[in-house]
């Protein structure tokens, strides 16, 4: 089953699928006495067994005879596994991920291809210049302050903040 928008957890001990997530994508669900049941255009896709007051998915493709997780799985785009591997590394450059593509390090991911990443673009990005800033011309015409964030040390009066002016005149 191709999850959409899935997000990895590494402390998570087992996958957790919404509810939601999969009716936004087109499956239907049926209640029964014993868990629900699955389905996707009609075909029975899996069943989920109530277990410990949970829902555990059983997509055992031998127990059901349905042709929708071939659809599925046709579906999964040859970038899929490399944007996965992309962010579960911590967003690391196309070069390195194929040396550990090469050295059977990233499971079946053979060739690394990765499109474009908002967050990598985001991270690289700089911050234009400010415009060329004027002096002051006279005492106390432009003023620079600063406020400092929390102190782990207060001061002798129980202040944990302090605040900087600084005038700009020649």
């Amino acid at each position: 089953m191709l999850l959409h928008d899935a997000l990895y957890a590494p402390g998570v001990r087992c996958s957790l699928v919404s509810y939601v997530s999969l009716m936004k994508l087109g499956f239907q669900f049926v209640s029964r006495a014993d868990g629900l049941d699955i389905l996707y255009g009609g075909n029975l896709f899996g069943h989920a067994s109530l277990l410990d007051d949970f829902l555990v998915l059983d997509l055992d493709e031998h127990s059901y005879c349905n042709n929708t997780s071939s659809i599925f799985i046709s579906s999964i785009d040859s970038n899929s596994d490399s944007v996965v591997w992309h962010a579960r590394l911590g967003h690391i450059g196309q070069d390195r991920m194929a040396r550990l593509a090469k050295e059977g390090l990233l499971g079946q991911l053979t060739k690394v291809r990765l499109p474009r990443c908002e967050p990598c673009l985001a991270d690289k990005a700089t911050k234009k210049p400010f415009g060329k800033a004027s002096r002051a011309l006279g005492s106390l015409e432009l003023i620079h302050s600063n406020i400092c964030e929390p102190m782990n040390v207060k001061a002798c009066t129980g202040a944990i903040y302090f605040l900087t002016l600084i005038h700009d005149f020649l």
